[in-house]
C-alpha cells in the first residue's frame, strides 16, 4: 500500500500517453575562469557563502531538496494539464456516454502500463508536491478530477486511503496566502529561470513579481523571506 496514489490522476484522467518526458537539461558546471593581460592575472571563482548562520544553511538544504522533488514530479503535473485539455476535446466528439466510458477505460489501462511503476517510486513527500503542482497546472484538485471522470465514491475512498500516507487529494496550491506554497513557487520559478524546467504561468496565471512584493512586506528576513529573492 506504500506510495499508492501518486499515479491516480494519470490513470483516471489523462487520455493519451504523454510519452517519455524531456530529459532535464544538465546544470552547467561552475568552472573557474582566468583572465590574463600584460600586467595582471585575474582569477574568478564561483560565489561561495562564508559565515552563514545555521538557520540559513538549513533553509538552503531544505530548498535544494525541494527543487529535486519539483524536478521529479513537475513533468507529471504538466502532462496532466495538457492531456486534460485533450481529453475534454475528445470527449466532446463522442456521441454517447457509453463511448466516453470506453474511451476513458482504454486510456486508463494503457497508461497504467506506461506510468504506474515509475510513479510508484516517488516518495510520500514527492506525492505531496505533485498534488500541489497538479492544482497549480489544472486549477482542479486531484480529488475533483477523479470525481469528475470516475465517481464520487471512488474519489471518497481514494482520498480516505491517501490520508493514511499523509496525502490529501484535495490539496490546493495558494502561494498568495500560504507561505509554504510561496516557497514552492519560488523554487519552481528558480528552475524556470535556469532553464531546468519548461515555463508555465499556471492555470490561474501566477504573477510572481506581485507575489514576491506582497510577501516581502508580510514576512521579515528573520522569518526567512526566500534567500534567493533578497536584494
Amino acid at each position: 500500500m506504500k506510495k499508492l496514489y501518486f499515479y491516480f490522476l494519470l490513470l483516471f484522467v489523462v487520455p493519451v500517453v504523454y510519452g517519455q518526458e524531456e530529459p532535464l537539461k544538465a546544470v552547467p558546471a561552475l568552472i573557474p575562469s582566468i583572465e590574463e593581460d600584460a600586467d595582471t592575472l585575474k582569477y574568478s571563482i564561483p560565489e561561495i557563502y562564508i559565515g552563514t548562520n545555521e538557520k540559513e544553511e538549513r533553509y538552503r538544504q531544505d530548498m535544494n531538496i525541494l527543487r529535486n522533488r519539483i524536478r521529479r514530479v513537475y513533468p507529471y503535473a504538466r502532462a496532466t494539464a495538457e492531456n486534460l485539455m485533450i481529453l475534454n476535446e475528445n470527449l466532446e466528439k463522442l456521441e454517447n456516454n457509453k463511448q466516453r466510458r470506453q474511451y476513458i477505460k482504454r486510456s486508463q489501462k494503457y497508461l497504467e502500463g506506461q506510468f504506474k511503476e515509475r510513479l510508484k517510486k516517488l516518495s510520500r513527500k514527492d506525492g505531496q508536491v505533485l498534488l500541489k503542482l497538479i492544482h497549480r497546472e489544472t486549477g482542479e484538485t486531484t480529488f475533483a478530477l477523479i470525481k469528475e471522470f470516475r465517481s464520487g465514491w471512488t474519489a471518497f475512498w481514494s482520498n480516505t486511503t491517501a490520508k493514511t500516507f499523509n496525502l490529501d487529494l484535495k490539496s490546493e496550491f495558494h502561494p498568495d496566502s500560504d507561505l509554504q506554497d510561496f516557497y514552492l513557487e519560488t523554487q519552481l520559478q528558480y528552475l524556470f529561470f535556469n532553464y531546468q524546467l519548461e515555463y508555465s504561468a499556471g492555470k490561474e496565471k501566477i504573477d510572481f513579481n506581485a507575489l514576491r512584493k506582497m510577501w516581502k512586506l508580510k514576512v521579515s528576513e528573520q522569518e526567512f523571506f526566500p534567500i534567493e529573492l533578497r536584494e
